[in-house]
């Protein structure tokens, strides 16, 4: 059972460096952008399991039968607090405010995800792509901003490819409004409703009061209403788009720590601030 043991973390270990892998080779970005990819925290956590795993053969013994009793105190508490933070947020993550696709909205907002060195869309901000397209054929009069701009690395912004893939669905290029600046989600928020002002000359706090559908995938549905909400959109609801099976684990541990970190900074700071 002992060597079992040590061979089985080997084993997770291998596979957490395999995933990684994966997630780089099936959304390349340049160069720089694979090396700074958060993916590699399943390279980390693998290269970790495997060392734990050689310790054990190598040692005759477990490296946690090797701690002091103290320290093995200290290291249970902290796991222990961050699995229940991160059980908490992911039953928050899990239940967004959904729309039904016959609700009547004013506009839509459909966030950008992510694209590749070669300026494609992943199969999960696709999957955005079509949704949006769904709801926007079946209300006819619903304008639509897609929005994200061009990320550190990265040499396309997201919203022109948007807007494109949103053509071939079949929507109407004058129904379709570009906000290529943003960066993040606070920015998607904060530059669409300015565009939508300018564009229709309705003020920015008569336009918080309108009614919005977001567009994304279902682990960011949460995050962006809270977001929308705190930045004063007084009636937000989401549609969720499927996400990849194989990149499902990643995405909601990754949207774990993003919804810690917003709830840290409204709790410290008090940002985002409402718009007006």
């Amino acid at each position: 059972m002992f060597v079992f043991l040590s061979f089985l973390l080997i084993v997770l270990g291998l596979s957490g460096i395999f995933y990684d892998v994966l997630l780089i080779c099936m959304n390349p970005g340049t160069f720089w952008d694979n090396v700074t990819s958060f993916t590699h925290i399943w390279s980390l956590a693998g290269i970790c399991f495997i060392a734990l795993g050689i310790y054990r053969l190598r040692k005759k013994n477990s490296f946690w039968s090797s701690l002091k009793k103290s320290l093995k105190l200290i290291v249970v508490s902290l796991l222990a607090f961050i699995l229940g933070v991160s059980l908490c947020s992911l039953v928050f993550i899990c239940n967004p405010v959904l729309t039904d696709m016959n609700e009547q909205a004013d506009y839509v907002i459909l966030l950008g995800g992510g694209i590749d060195k070669d300026g494609n869309l992943p199969l999960s901000v696709m999957n955005r792509v079509k949704k949006a397209a769904e709801y926007l054929e079946k209300h006819t009069e619903v304008s639509c901003v897609v929005t994200g701009g061009t990320l550190k690395w990265l040499p396309y912004s997201e919203a022109p490819e948007l807007k494109n893939q949103l053509v071939k669905a079949g929507i109407e290029e004058n129904r379709i409004l570009v906000e290529d600046k943003a960066l993040d989600t606070i920015q998607n928020f904060e530059n669409s409703i300015k565009l939508i002002s300018n564009n229709s000359g309705i003020s920015v706090a008569e336009l918080l009061d309108k009614k919005y559908v977001i567009v994304s995938n279902g682990f960011h549905l949460r995050r962006a209403e809270r977001l929308a909400r705190r930045m004063g959109f007084a009636n937000v609801s989401g549609l969720s788009a499927k996400c990849p099976a194989y990149v499902c684990l990643h995405n909601y541990v990754r949207e774990i720590g993003a919804y810690v970190k917003l709830n840290m900074r409204i709790l410290l700071t008090g940002e985002p601030d409402l718009l007006s």
